[in-house]
């Protein structure tokens, strides 16, 4: 657009000076029309990273927690519905699901140590240094996808912490724990697993993201997900929530970065 007024103005001041000379008549000479003005575009005014983050998480956090009010007939049938009945319908078979694992003290061993690659250290390292990475290395979608990654993260840790103060829940290891709500417990939902798949889906959004990034990261988050309940520290429909839970909020996060 800016080609376009340039090109315009000068050729609206062409046309003035040509209109203002009389044909076939001697005349003094008139003084060159001066070039047209061209608007300074504005430099870019990055400002402080930090207060910058801390407003796009401000803005996730006020769009996560008003999207109910904004739901669709559509979107009430395919995202609430599957989200609370498929959360509903785990819950009552909890037990029976992490009953039926061996339970063995090498499976709770090393299901510890796998789901800790979804701890919100790690995650936080994962995608803190795909960000520096991008940024020093001057890859501009490493940098963007990073970002996307560390605001994800920190959303879904608020949303995660904001539902476990409200139910409480029991966790499966806890002594004659059932996985009671409202019982000074921690279990609903996996921290892990939401922040997990919510990061995952943040950068697998981006459009410059390899389909083996994506692939591998999905994977990941799953298989802490997973490790999650044979270590014995949620129950399935923790999971189940954390895992829709996080994409949701993945999602979310991606379009608006795209759109900034």
């Amino acid at each position: 657009m800016r080609h376009w007024s340039v090109l315009l103005s000068l050729g609206l001041a062409g046309l003035t000076a040509f209109a203002q000379t009389p044909l076939d008549t001697p005349t003094d000479p008139e003084p060159e029309p001066a070039p047209p003005a061209v608007a300074a575009q504005p430099s870019p005014q990055p400002g402080n990273p930090a207060t910058r983050f801390l407003r796009d998480v401000t803005a996730d956090q006020k769009r996560i927690w008003t999207s109910p009010f904004h739901m669709t007939q559509r979107q009430f049938w395919t995202i609430a519905v599957p989200l609370v009945g498929g959360t509903v319908g785990l819950k009552a078979l909890d037990r029976r699901i992490s009953d039926s694992l061996p339970n063995t003290a090498d499976q709770i061993l090393w299901s510890g140590r796998v789901s800790r690659i979804g701890s919100g250290y790690g995650l936080a390292v994962g995608a803190g240094v795909t960000t520096l990475v991008g940024h020093y290395g001057h890859e501009p979608a490493a940098t963007s996808m990073g970002r996307a990654g560390v605001e994800a993260l920190a959303s879904g840790l608020l949303v995660t912490y904001a539902t476990k103060w409200v139910f409480w829940r029991e966790r499966p290891d806890a002594p004659g724990g059932r996985g009671s709500l409202w019982s000074g417990g921690s279990s609903f939902p996996s921290g892990h697993t939401l922040s997990s798949f919510a990061v995952a889906t943040a950068i697998a959004q981006n459009r410059k993201c390899p389909k083996w990034v994506a692939v591998t990261l999905y994977g990941v988050a799953t298989a802490v997900s997973l490790s999650r309940v044979s270590s014995r520290r949620h129950f399935s429909a923790d999971i189940y929530f954390g895992a829709f839970s996080g994409i949701l909020i993945g999602r979310s996060v991606a379009r608006a970065a795209e759109n900034r």
